[in-house]
């Protein structure tokens, strides 16, 4: 009975020959395919949506990070956002002043009622319920601060 065993060196030729193979097919797929790509047709639409999105972005990013007067008799303007932040943060943080509170008062009653018929013990409700978590710590520090 004889043995058949393959040698080293068919071996290591039939690695060689698969390898060599695969070369020579991406070399041709590489000569045929890659070089002579043509222009997609629609570039020049491309081109031209590309443009009008760079316009677009760049328009977002200048309202977003400059300052304008957008109407000085109402005094509104536009800040940028990172100082908005920053000032609504501080505005959060800080103690309500009289005048805050007789303006959400204002703005919670009534038409026939005015502030100045108000009790301070109403302001305090009034401050209770619509006004935001940190003037509700505020006014009840301010009103456990007058006892």
């Amino acid at each position: 009975m004889s043995v058949n065993q393959v040698s080293k060196g068919n071996s290591m030729l039939t690695f060689l020959g698969s390898l060599g193979a695969f070369l020579i097919f991406s070399l041709i797929l590489f000569i045929a395919y890659l070089p002579h790509r043509p222009a997609p047709v629609d570039a020049q639409v491309v081109a031209t949506r590309q443009a009008k999105a760079d316009e677009a972005r760049a328009a977002g990013i200048q309202k977003l990070t400059s300052f304008e007067v957008l109407n000085a008799e109402a005094g509104i303007a536009r800040i940028p956002i990172e100082d908005a932040m920053l000032l609504t943060v501080a505005s959060y943080q800080s103690e309500p002043t009289v005048e805050e509170l007789a303006e959400i008062s204002e703005s919670v009653l009534p038409a026939e009622a005015s502030a100045s018929t108000v009790a301070p013990a109403s302001i305090d409700v009034l401050v209770a319920e619509e006004a935001p978590t940190s003037i509700r710590k505020a006014a009840e520090v301010s009103a456990h601060d007058a006892e």
